[in-house]
């Protein structure tokens, strides 16, 4: 720093002039100092000096004891630093770069300018320089509880925002062991920041001290769970996990850059604790400034959803703009979210009343007062805010006609109408600017101290703005109401609206205001857009459920009035929309008051359109397993829907749709529809068991089979426990057992041939991973499969025939019954039921000690594999090539396809998977001689699965365990 004064506060406070030390012990001239230094160039007010000085207990004159100290602080720094009385408050004037905060900031913008460049180096030695000049709590040696409250949270936060950005770069440019003590005294200076602990374990484990890495998570995680009674977040999770599983991880760079811009007045209040919004306020500011062509008035139009914000925003930018406007700065509430908005004859009144034509010489049509209103305001320089407007109409007469003044407009509409305007709409805040708020409402210390609750209550409140000051004004006098605690409250959905209340502020009246403001039409659309799940939604799905229309004009007028917004396009090439999480509660609430009949005729319409899309994609898909679902109703119509082109291709609709089509299952179980949804069921579940998320698929499953029963329908309910039970085999054994039993016993008594060989081969198939005799199912269905002929029960009988054969060590009697199954697979169209049939062949061809013929059918299985993109089904494959691998000495190959595997097993949700793949990594390290290694993957397994419902698996992990122990 340069200059004769230097002050320094990212610390204790400490003044020298020409390097000598300037000793200020009266602690109110040290209040006051610091106050004015972290708003030095700005007036700080009278009142909140006072306030810091004094708090509860102020002297009978404060302004003459103000005046004192402020006196005995001039003398102290001498001419350098000026402190002058500016507009009812004290500012000081510093020479460049003679504070340590400045410094701070100007570091920071280096950072911002040199990741720009990309130049990540130079950037890192800014965050170095930036964070050298932070010492420790900030101010901790001046006495100001209101200080400590209101201000320095703000700056400690910075500090603490610039150390994680500077240890992500450190470890983004491989400084892993540099920085590990470094980090860890910071990590344990701020116990509860998990970003210093995703950190620390990220830079410990590529410095290969894994053990360390781990147990920063075990302290972290017990830390939060003592303490908060909370789990640690995803981010340390994540790479918790990827320890574990011995992946590589990137480490995250990010460039979290913020900035903020800096007559007669009838402006609300400046928002004290405004906070966030930087790039918008920037944005603004310079769209006011400038304009269009220079002739033009310039036009901002800010909207957004109920509660984002835009009111507060545009009052804050309105203050930070007013020296632009000389002349004035005129604000009206138009009341355009409501059923009646304000008519423009009586708000140009109010405009030519302030500026000073009386009401009486006022003309009396609205032409000619907006005609008069022009006249006032031309060649002046006014800032012209008009708030809450109901659309275009509204705000024409209200705008001047020269350039030189200047136009903010709020609305929950976009008002594309207005020619010329820049638009910012505005979304939610951020966690962290949702954490910032709180944080000015609530005592620091207090959100800091329950930052994860914090974080989720900033979630609850669908991170908007209105929200999150009811939440802190419910909580800011009941100091001992724990942040958890009303977390907790909001997980109810069907509370949170009610919780979101406090005096005259409601998130539920806002939204209903503006619902009364909408017209007929768009009231409908938004009524509707309850009955879907909380997703992304494509515009014809909507359509379904209003009109029966595409959804395209129900979407443009939902997100016109700030209720809906795009979300991008899906994997199949359609635009999709989400409204708001509160806007989508407050919808569903609007839903639950319609007539049930009419609900039932518009959600029958999108779910017939389901149906014909499925069946297209049905006719599709390469995985056909299971049983195949009946014949789609002559009177089901698609509507205006692209069939052809959703469908083109499967597996990117099914992933696209998942959330939408099991939710439309269950929804039309609810609405008595349970034989359309098992159709729905059966078509759309067994490709999606491609890729996981199993016990959603098992749920949604028992809810049509309970709907089915319900009924009495015998057939369709025994159809989905066991379609249930395929899926439950890799979860729950015995659950999986008993579903097939009892499904066995239904299809004899129906004669349901097809349904018979399917439940008898899952049966079969539970019985031989529970260790219990199971090949009198396998033949039973062979038999009924080659009596019926049918193709596809043939294969299944088959290679069921052959798995229980395999399990009981009988290779060689298997290989023969696969070869049939696959001679039969070949005239099928069913590429999955081809892959687990090739799958197993490989694992008997290794049983066999036939290595040739196993890499021959593995590469024919991978390639049917990779032609369908099945994820899960790769997984299987690696498993047993893992086998392959060990057999033909290639250990850390074998060690690589068992890791990769386990990995997507994981993600796929697969228990069974799992287990199956660690057993495969820990014979690749016992053959390797790593016995220690092979311990360790088998005490974790054994300790962590659900090993007990797997019986032949766990017998067969306790058994590696003991030659791995004992070799």
């Amino acid at each position: 720093m340069a200059g004769a004064v230097q002050f320094r506060i990212l610390g204790d406070l400490e003044v020298r002039r020409d390097g000598a030390l300037v000793v200020i012990s009266a602690m109110k001239v040290r209040i006051i100092l610091a106050s004015l230094l972290l708003r030095a160039g700005r007036v700080v007010p009278v009142g909140v000096l006072v306030d810091r000085l004094w708090e509860h207990d102020p002297p009978a004159d404060t302004r003459a004891a103000l005046q004192t100290y402020v006196t005995r602080l001039r003398r102290l720094l001498g001419a350098d630093a000026a402190i002058h009385l500016r507009s009812g408050g004290y500012v000081i004037e510093l020479p460049a770069r003679s504070c340590d905060l400045q410094e701070f900031d100007e570091l920071l913008e280096g950072v911002r300018i040199s990741l720009e460049r990309g130049d990540r180096s130079a950037a890192l030695e800014s965050l170095r320089a930036a964070t050298a000049l932070w010492r420790g709590p900030i101010l901790f040696d001046v006495d100001s509880a209101a200080l400590h409250r209101e201000e320095v949270p703000q700056v400690q936060e910075r500090c603490l925002e610039a150390a994680v950005r500077r240890f992500a770069l450190e470890l983004a440019l491989g400084h892993h062991q540099a920085v590990v003590e470094e980090l860890r005294a910071l990590a344990a200076a701020y116990p509860f920041q998990e970003e210093l602990r995703t950190h620390l374990m990220r830079a410990l484990y590529r410095s290969g001290r894994q053990a360390e890495a781990l147990k920063v998570y075990r302290d972290v995680a017990a830390l939060l769970r003592t303490e908060l009674g909370l789990d640690p977040g995803p981010e340390l999770r994540a790479v918790h996990q990827a320890i574990l599983l011995g992946e590589s991880m990137d480490d995250d760079a990010r460039d979290d850059v913020s900035a903020s811009s800096t007559t007669q007045c009838q402006l609300p209040p400046a928002i004290g604790d405004f906070v966030g919004r930087a790039d918008q306020v920037a944005g603004i500011v310079n769209s006011l400034a400038t304009g269009g062509e220079p002739a033009t008035v310039p036009i901002v139009v800010l909207s957004g959803v109920a509660g984002v914000g835009k009111s507060a925003l545009a009052v804050h930018v309105a203050h930070q703009v007013r020296d632009r406007f000389p002349d004035g700065q005129l604000y009206v509430n138009l009341g355009g979210g409501g059923p009646a908005p304000r008519d423009a004859p009586e708000v140009l009144s109010e405009l030519l009343y302030a500026l000073g034509l009386l009401p009486d010489a006022q003309p009396h049509s609205v032409q000619a007062r907006a005609a008069a209103f022009r006249a006032r305001v031309a060649d002046r320089r006014i800032l012209i805010v008009l708030d809450d407007a109901a659309d275009a109409k509204q705000v024409a007469p209200l705008l001047p006609g020269t350039a030189g003044s200047a136009v903010l407009i709020t609305s929950r509409w976009s008002l594309d109408e207005l020619p010329a305007a820049a638009r910012h709409r505005l979304q939610p805040f951020s966690v962290a600017e949702g954490i910032s708020l709180l944080s000015r409402i609530l005592d620091p210390s207090r959100v800091a101290g329950e930052r994860p609750a914090a974080e989720e209550l900033v979630d609850l409140c669908g991170r908007l703005p209105l929200a999150l000051r009811i939440i802190g004004a419910r909580l800011q006098p009941r100091p001992t109401l724990q942040l958890r605690v009303l977390a907790k409250r909001l997980q109810d959905e069907h509370r949170r609206l009610d919780e979101l209340a406090v005096g005259d502020l409601a998130v539920r009246s806002e939204l209903a205001v503006g619902y009364a403001g909408l017209a007929g039409p768009v009231q409908l659309a938004l009524r509707r857009m309850g009955l879907l799940p909380a997703e992304s939604f494509a515009a014809w799905t909507l359509g379904a459920i209003t009109d029966g229309g595409d959804g395209e004009r129900d979407v443009e007028q939902l997100m016109a009035a700030g209720l809906l917004e795009p979300v991008g396009l899906d994997l199949t090439g359609q635009l999709r929309y989400r409204p708001h999480d509160l806007v989508a509660l407050f919808a569903r609430e609007l839903a639950g008051r319609e007539d049930e009949e009419v609900t039932r005729a518009a959600y029958q319409r999108l779910l017939d359109r389901f149906l014909v899309l499925a069946h297209g994609v049905h006719l599709r898909v390469d995985r056909k397993d299971g049983l195949p679902p009946d014949t789609l109703p002559d009177d089901i119509e698609a509507g205006p829907v692209d069939i052809a082109g959703l469908a083109a291709d499967p597996g990117a609709w099914l992933r696209t749709e998942r959330s939408q089509l099991l939710f439309a299952i269950t929804q039309a179980c609810r609405l008595g529809s349970y034989d359309k949804a098992a159709l729905l069921a059966d078509m759309i579940i067994p490709p999606l068991s491609i890729r996981g998320g199993y016990e959603q698929i098992v749920r949604v499953r028992g809810i049509v089979r309970d709907a089915a029963r319900a009924a009495g329908d015998e057939r369709v309910a025994s159809r989905q426990a066991s379609s249930r039970a395929d899926v439950l085999l890799s979860l729950c054994l015995d659950e999986a057992a008993s579903e097939f039993e009892e499904s066995v016993a239904v299809f004899r008594r129906l004669a349901l041939h097809h349904e018979l060989v399917h439940s008898l081969t899952g049966l079969a198939f539970a019985r031989m991973f529970q260790g219990r005799p199971a090949l009198v199912h396998a033949e039973e269905a062979t038999t009924i499969a080659y009596a019926t002929g049918d193709r596809d029960d043939i294969v299944l009988a088959l290679r069921t025939h052959a798995e229980t054969l395999v399990l009981q060590d009988r290779p060689a009697e298997a290989l023969p019954l696969l070869d049939r199954a696959l001679a039969h697979a070949h005239t099928i169209w069913n590429t999955d039921s081809h892959r687990a049939l090739l799958v197993r062949k490989l694992d008997c061809a290794i049983s066999l000690g036939k290595l040739d013929l196993a890499d021959s059918t593995y590469a024919q299985a991978r390639e049917v594999t990779d032609a369908v993109d099945n994820a899960h089904g790769l997984g299987w494959l690696l498993v047993h090539h893992s086998r392959l691998r060990r057999a033909r000495g290639d250990l850390p190959a074998a060690m690589r396809d068992a890791r990769e595997a386990l990995r997507r097993m994981v993600e796929a949700g697969d228990p069974r998977g799992v287990f199956i793949a660690n057993l495969r990594l820990a014979e690749a390290l016992l053959t390797g001689g790593d016995s220690r290694g092979a311990t360790a993957v088998l005490h974790t397994l054994l300790s962590t699965s659900d090993a007990a419902s797997v019986p032949l698996l766990k017998a067969k992990a306790e058994s590696l365990l003991s030659q791995a122990t004992y070799p």
